[in-house]
């Protein structure tokens, strides 16, 4: 019996008081693991390049300076993933995930491998260093706001940064969601569509003028550390176009008008091509290599341009047959999609990983063989990150699905719970 068919039969026998508005079973997205391995080997590789060498003193450092690419790519994801169950609920006019549980799965996601990293590399190990402060200082970290604070932007996990980001979104799209949906009860599918658009061309609109604001000040101070150019607003665009494929994704599932187009076998091929097409153009506007530097107007276009790369990337584990295309195909592969799985204590431990092999193999800065670095560190970082997934992801991943997105009403909403995807995102 298909789901359809089953959610039918469960309609003819739950009360008419009780019933819930239908809503199609969300489909899956398999490819989304791969993303993620593609998105930590992208930012394992920005490192390694740079300590190695690669990326300040060879012609290549145009092209390997911008894998730092691979965090915008993080970003895209958290967008669509965990703004999809929202919008979908919005279209379909269906109780939205519970604000509560929500935040308590993305803690149990995100606390546990972070403080465990943070706590082994900075109390036990020493490899990493807390930054001035005493106390203050280990909130700052453990928290999450060492980029509200420049005296610890550099100290603790430096990565991390773009999770202070990803908490603050975290945040942000529970109170966002309530927002769009106001008054939704009134509005036509097509109005509700319209509502959806306008709200996320707003916020990257809005995240535009932040980020213009913010040049605008680091020019007139004369110094590149002005520290809101790393907080929520000046990357909500990035997030946005994530939280558009959410959108389109939604309705053309609710609507079944997804174009034909997208399931051709051409299309993963010409969206990748259009994705490597905006790295070279990122890569070729004579942005400076290094990794701090005073930005300029031509950092707007780079922000663009990562952000598309990112979105045309996605778009084929978004639409189309997800068994379907070499592409789709090498996503869903148990090699990619395993190391997708534990890309988030890859990029916790990575860095740290990076700084040993330096001082064990006693190498200086930028005397290094990129490729031994590189293979060395992800080997080691893959080991370490499959224990942090095992010892303590995973035991969260299983707590937090007690913490139901949507109340239980029914027996509609029980087969709903039991068919939407587990993702360890949602």
């Amino acid at each position: 019996m298909s789901d359809n068919e089953t959610l039918a039969t469960a309609e003819s026998v739950v009360p008419p008081k009780e019933r819930v508005p239908a809503r199609r079973v969300p489909p899956r997205f398999p490819g989304f693991n791969g993303l993620r391995a593609i998105a930590a080997i992208l930012v394992v590789g920005v490192h390694t390049s740079f300590v190695s060498g690669v990326t300040p003193r060879t012609h290549w450092g145009i092209y390997t300076s911008r894998l730092e690419i691979g965090v915008m790519v993080f970003f895209l994801i958290s967008g669509f993933l965990l703004y999809r169950p929202f919008v979908e609920a919005h279209l379909a006019g269906v109780e939205r995930p519970a604000t509560g549980a929500f935040w308590v799965r993305r803690l149990l996601r995100i606390l546990p491998a972070y403080w465990a990293a943070l706590f082994i590399l900075t109390t036990l190990t020493h490899i990493a260093q807390i930054g001035p402060g005493g106390w203050w200082a280990y909130v700052n970290h453990y928290l999450f706001l060492q980029i509200y604070f420049p005296r610890q932007e550099f100290y603790g996990i430096t990565q991390a940064w773009s999770l202070c980001v990803e908490m603050t979104f975290y945040l942000f799209i529970p109170l966002y969601a309530m927002a769009i949906a106001w008054r939704r009860d009134r509005r036509t599918p097509l109005a509700s569509l319209f509502v959806e658009l306008a709200g996320l061309v707003f916020i990257s609109l809005f995240s535009l003028a932040w980020r213009l604001y913010a040049l605008l000040h680091q020019h007139k101070s004369g110094t590149g550390n002005v520290p809101y150019v790393a907080w929520l607003p000046a990357y909500l665009d990035i997030f946005s176009l994530g939280m558009i494929l959410a959108v389109l994704s939604a309705w053309t599932h609710q609507t079944h008008t997804e174009p034909k187009w997208l399931s051709s076998r051409w299309f993963p091929w010409l969206s990748w091509g259009m994705a490597l097409l905006c790295f070279w153009a990122v890569s070729n506007i004579h942005i400076p290599t290094i990794p701090i530097y005073t930005e300029g107007y031509h950092d707007l276009i780079r922000q663009t341009l990562y952000g598309l790369f990112s979105f045309f990337l996605l778009l084929p584990a978004v639409f189309g047959p997800q068994d379907q295309s070499l592409i789709r195909k090498f996503l869903r592969c148990w090699p990619v999609a395993s190391f997708g799985a534990v890309s988030y204590g890859i990029y916790l431990w990575h860095q740290a990983v990076i700084d040993q092999i330096m001082r064990v193999g006693n190498f200086s800065l930028f005397n290094i063989p990129f490729w031994p670095l590189f293979l060395g560190t992800v080997l080691i970082s893959t080991v370490v990150a499959s224990a942090s997934y095992f010892i303590l992801e995973k035991p969260a991943l299983k707590l937090k699905r007690s913490f139901a997105w949507w109340k239980q009403r029914g027996v509609l909403a029980s087969l709903e719970a039991t068919t939407n995807p587990n993702d360890p995102s949602a």
